[in-house]
């Protein structure tokens, strides 16, 4: 029974691993989509975000047998507990990413230098979300309790890349309605970009929980940093 314990443990690890790879993949395509049109890159990532989606659902059904045919320790559940919310949190980010793929368009007019500003700002902010993805995974299978702190550094960043996007954005003239289309599209883009960025800090987070288990509760005078939304 111990043995299939380990087995089955080993196999969750493996899966986890294997998903996050795919979500890295999936954004960076996604990028490359939104930012180049390209269809390949496009097919490439909803191609992704499926396998990544059947990952989650062989994953949720693999911790449910766990817990129905083992008798756990309280590290191996919090093991279990941290791989079942990264396993939330990648399949979030690679929904994001085929999500970004969709609003893939040319812009109306690329002669326009705001434009190629824009482009630049969203492939820099989806090269650092897959890499955040990246880290996240290899934070997992490190078992590195120290990496959310770099990770919550790099979300800092690429929230401040998309703040600035946003507001080169809604700094240009919309007259024509095209580029207001194709404006809102690009801001849309931005802001699921930045949300990837954000589900990397989950997983990152929940690994350092699946080692140190529950961190003691601030005192009520103490500052309490506000909790990030899973979205």
């Amino acid at each position: 029974m111990a043995t299939a314990l380990i087995d089955d443990l080993q196999t969750l690890s493996d899966g986890i691993q294997a998903s996050g790879r795919l979500t890295a993949e999936a954004v960076t395509s996604a990028t490359r989509a939104l930012v180049d049109w390209s269809a390949e890159a496009f097919e490439s990532t909803l191609e992704a975000e499926d396998a990544v989606k059947d990952l989650y659902a062989g994953t949720d059904e693999l911790v449910e047998s766990i817990l129905v045919s083992h008798r756990v320790t309280e590290v191996q559940v919090r093991t279990i507990l941290a791989a079942l919310h990264i396993n939330r949190s990648l399949e979030r980010a690679a929904h994001n990413a085929a999500r970004v793929a969709h609003l893939a368009t040319p812009p109306p007019r690329r002669s326009l230098v705001d434009e190629a500003v824009i482009a630049d700002a969203l492939r820099a902010m989806g090269e650092r979300a897959a890499e955040m993805v990246r880290t996240a995974v290899d934070t997992y299978e490190r078992r590195d309790v120290n990496a959310a702190r770099l990770l919550s550094a790099l979300d800092e960043m690429i929230d401040r890349e998309n703040e600035k996007l946003s507001d080169t954005i809604l700094s240009i003239e919309v007259n024509d309605p095209e580029l207001r289309r194709w404006s809102s599209r690009m801001l849309f883009a931005g802001r699921w970009l930045e949300r990837i960025g954000d589900h990397a800090v989950n997983a990152a987070e929940r690994t350092t929980y699946m080692m140190t288990g529950p961190q003691p509760v601030a005192e009520p005078n103490a500052l309490v940093a506000t909790p990030r939304n899973q979205r």
